[in-house]
């Protein structure tokens, strides 16, 4: 039987579960599924294999029992699953989870939203990367129209959730022409943004150290147009730096992995939508975990042996990684 708090090889606790509740998307952002690379979707997406709400659940019960307290639906595009509302309803019941969020393109959300703050969600984070329209369209390989996304922030803005978020992946000419008109969106909002490097998460998006543009430089292009001072973390392991403007706008968040890595507070477990634990976003393989996700006793042990046996720290030793033949798991199978 396992003791709480568990930890890992590096002493890092368990504090956050992150589950992908499908690993399939309508959009195709070519930092994540390259319209060209669908067919790898196609290929590695087994929907009849996919985990029920049942063994969701009761994989969050013994995470619970480790230390996690903190859950984070993602996909794919999580939408795409029946009655994620009703998950989140029973994610809610077990004791020890203080809260749930929701990772989303919004491209479903308008019709769900009501039911997903019903359920208790708590908080939601929309992934956008642009708000002209042709670069957005250019970005995510669809049609769907910007301003529909962004009614469907300022509808969970409306909506009384605890928190919302926006998420823009910065590549380096690309879209880094939009971070000061995000910011001037979304000042006074209550939402708060968050500009990501671009990671090499994955291999199909052919990630290149010339397409990043460091966190530095963005908040160097920010300060040109706004005052602003950092913030403390909320919590431990938080992986955004903070920031707050000085004239009372709100603030924005940077999320450094490449340039500044946060590997050494890592408290993130994954699990992906068939049945297997993934330690580390960049993992090459994850620990399957369905032969005994109905059996509470041996899930927990097992739980247990993959978190201490853990001593991923990908990002800090980037530099040092060596060329292999394994590849990592792609974001559109676990998401963010």
């Amino acid at each position: 039987m396992s003791q709480y708090p568990v930890v890992d090889q590096l002493q890092r606790p368990v504090k956050d579960l992150r589950i992908s509740l499908t690993d399939r998307c309508q959009f195709r952002c070519h930092y994540c599924l390259p319209a060209e690379h669908v067919a790898v979707m196609r290929q590695q997406s087994q929907p009849e294999k996919h985990l029920n709400d049942e063994q969701i659940t009761a994989v969050v019960a013994a995470f619970a029992q480790l230390g996690v307290s903190k859950i984070r639906l993602t996909g794919g595009e999580p939408l795409l699953r029946k009655n994620v509302p009703a998950l989140v309803h029973r994610i809610k019941q077990v004791k020890g989870i203080e809260e749930v969020a929701l990772t989303t393109n919004a491209g479903l959300l308008d019709p769900v939203l009501d039911d997903l703050v019903t359920a208790g969600l708590d908080r939601i984070t929309v992934s956008l990367d642009a708000l002209d329209p042709e670069l957005f369209a250019a970005i995510t390989g669809t049609q769907y129209p910007v301003t529909q996304v962004l009614n469907a922030i300022q509808r969970c803005v409306d909506s009384g959730l605890k928190q919302v978020k926006v998420n823009c992946v910065i590549q380096k000419n690309t879209n880094e022409h939009q971070i000061v008109p995000m910011l001037a969106h979304f000042r006074d909002t209550g939402v708060v943004v968050r500009f990501i490097e671009y990671m090499d998460v994955g291999t199909i998006n052919q990630w290149q150290p010339d397409q990043v543009l460091s966190s530095q430089h963005m908040q160097q292009m920010v300060a040109a147009h706004w005052p602003f001072e950092s913030l403390p973390p909320q919590v431990k392991g938080e992986v955004a730096n903070r920031f707050r403007f000085n004239d009372g706008g709100g603030e924005f968040g940077l999320i450094s992995s490449i340039s500044q890595p946060f590997c050494h507070d890592c408290n993130r477990a994954r699990l992906s939508t068939q049945g297997e634990i993934y330690t580390c976003l960049f993992a090459h393989q994850g620990h399957d975990i369905k032969a005994v996700i109905e059996q509470p006793d041996l899930l927990l042990q097992r739980l247990t042996e993959i978190w201490q046996q853990r001593q991923d720290q990908y990002s800090a030793q980037r530099s040092q990684q060596r060329p292999s033949n394994k590849g990592k798991i792609e974001m559109f199978m676990i998401g963010g």
